[in-house]
């Protein structure tokens, strides 16, 4: 079994920031990285903001929405706006979109 978990490292120890799922006096074998930087051209592929477009877009129509995972970090008439309130609560890089007010027709081409 392998299991990624953070710690700290403090009094010269190292504690874990997460309950263990070992037994007691299990041998265990540690590998220890120090995280870089996070690259700002991680993928993200969106998919609990695109559930949460579709769950919500009747409520939020006209608006702009700024969202994070599956939870909205701002609302607003402005994309400055969305982006103001979501920065605000710590989040740099939402996903912002905007909400039609009525839902578009399909279009089959000619």
């Amino acid at each position: 079994m392998t299991k990624e978990l953070e710690v700290i490292y403090e009094n010269g120890m190292l504690r874990p920031l997460e309950p263990l799922p070992f037994e007691e006096n299990e041998h265990l074998r540690v590998t220890v990285t120090r995280p870089g930087p996070r690259s700002p051209l991680t993928y993200n592929p969106r998919f609990l903001e695109m559930k949460w477009i579709r769950t919500h877009r009747s409520r939020y129509g006209g608006k702009y929405v700024a969202l994070e995972g599956a939870e909205l970090v701002g609302e607003g008439d402005s994309v400055r706006s969305v982006l103001e309130q979501a920065r605000a609560r710590g989040i740099p890089h939402p996903l912002v979109h905007y909400m039609p007010e009525e839902p578009q027709l399909p279009f089959g081409g000619w």
